[in-house]
């Protein structure tokens, strides 16, 4: 049995950019560039021994940046899974190449760097911090703030109240008395403090305890997005350096 993830804390005399990564793969030679490469950016490291690690990993965890060791049985397949959808498809993406058939057509299937063995952990470095604008912008975009505010929905011809509880550019929790499944389409709409009327069209994507449902927003008119996008934006407080 594969153990589970670990943190790896980043030395605390450095503070922490905010930023948190997932290297996947056994090869300690991988393991300890990848570290010290995340210390020097001040970020949070996490690993996982194996690509079904990873996947339980993933499947409850927001990444930012994800280190995939190629020589591990399944990467491909699980770069595949992450790009095809789930809270991670947007993350960024480091391929560490191997000798093996895993490596073939990584960038086409959707990881943004290559990192080429041996692994020195400066240039691995420098790598980060050229992706940082990019999991920066990523890690707003599913910034969450607490909001408690009505919201009307409407699913299949029903109107439905519900309340919101976090909103973020990307989607919202709401708390409702209605049972949502996964999956199900609504048209949305409520009311941002000092900001205007928001609605859209999204989509159920989780469903929990108490009436907890969480949506994504799907279909909204870009004016409608720009004003929403710069309400959240000025309650994000970026992540110190």
């Amino acid at each position: 049995m594969s153990s589970p993830a670990k943190d790896v804390a980043p030395d605390s005399a450095s503070g922490s950019s905010g930023l948190e990564f997932l290297v996947v793969g056994n090869d300690n030679t991988v393991f300890k560039a990848v570290s010290t490469a995340v210390r020097k950016v001040n970020g949070r490291l996490n690993c996982a021994p194996s690509v079904a690690t990873a996947s339980t990993y993933l499947s409850r965890r927001k990444v930012d940046g994800i280190v995939l060791d190629m020589d591990t049985p399944g990467a491909l397949e699980l770069l595949q899974t992450i790009r095809s959808g789930g809270s991670n498809k947007g993350s960024v993406i480091f391929a560490c190449m191997g000798v093996g058939p895993e490596s073939q057509g990584v960038i086409r299937a959707g990881a943004n760097f290559a990192l080429h063995r041996p692994l020195l952990s400066d240039k691995v470095a420098n790598i980060f911090n050229v992706a940082t604008g990019m999991m920066a912008a990523e890690k707003r975009r599913y910034y969450r703030h607490p909001l408690m505010v009505p919201v009307d929905l409407k699913s299949n011809g029903k109107d439905l109240e519900s309340t919101m509880c976090n909103l973020s550019e990307g989607g919202m929790a709401i708390w409702s008395l209605h049972y949502h499944s996964k999956g199900s389409k609504v048209e949305f709409a409520f009311e941002l403090p000092a900001a205007g009327r928001i609605k859209g069209s999204g989509e159920v994507t989780w469903n929990g305890p108490d009436g907890l449902a969480g949506i994504r927003f799907n279909i909204m008119p870009d004016e409608v997005y720009s004003q929403l996008s710069s309400w959240v934006g000025r309650r994000y407080t970026k992540p110190a350096a």
